[in-house]
């Protein structure tokens, strides 16, 4: 317990500093902010990739607040979350790969598809349930793995930026309701 609230201690602080950091100002392509539904759809595009390939990083960059968080599934042996921004998530995305050559099983590719949507905005603000398959090639019979992203974007006066992405896989006992796949009202 002891260990778990110094981690989430050093969270917040982290937090707290990064969001007094300068703002990147570099704009993006215009058609990847001009909406929710075009900046979800760089998203997929950016994170997608071949065997030989990475990600999209500096269009992923171009899209995400430079404080923006990526919150991926916890592992069930960690105690905390693991919360990145881009660069973070671009340096486990080079540890992943390093590791899987050393295994010597290589790379794989990566293309995450969205297969339905449910998005609340107000005003400058949007909360998007995205549920995704992916597969290591675009031809793949069947999907590696299904799951929901929960998207937060915030609009400024020029654009829209993703606050944060946080996802959760589909698995032995927590299949995806139904309410989320396609063809669901």
């Amino acid at each position: 317990m002891k260990k778990t609230a110094i981690a989430a201690a050093a969270l917040l602080a982290a937090a707290v500093a990064s969001a007094q950091m300068p703002r990147r100002r570099q704009p993006p392509p215009p058609a990847d902010a001009a909406s929710p539904e075009a900046i979800v759809a760089a998203l997929y595009a950016s994170v997608s990739h071949a065997p030989d390939a990475s990600p999209n990083w500096e269009r992923m960059r171009a899209i995400f607040l430079p404080v923006g968080m990526l919150v991926p599934p916890r592992k069930p042996d960690e105690a905390i979350f693991t919360v990145v921004d881009v660069d973070g998530f671009e340096e486990r995305f080079k540890k992943s790969v390093a590791a899987a050559k050393e295994k010597g099983t290589g790379p794989t590719g990566f293309y995450e598809k969205e297969l339905s949507r449910r998005t609340d905005c107000f005003g400058n603000i949007c909360q998007i349930f995205s549920t995704y398959e992916s597969r290591h090639t675009e031809s793949d019979a069947q999907p590696f793995v299904r799951g929901i992203n929960s998207i937060q974007l915030v609009r400024d006066d020029e654009r829209w930026w993703i606050a944060s992405v946080i996802w959760d896989t589909e698995r032995t006992g927590s299949a995806i309701p139904q309410s989320y796949l396609p063809g669901a009202k």
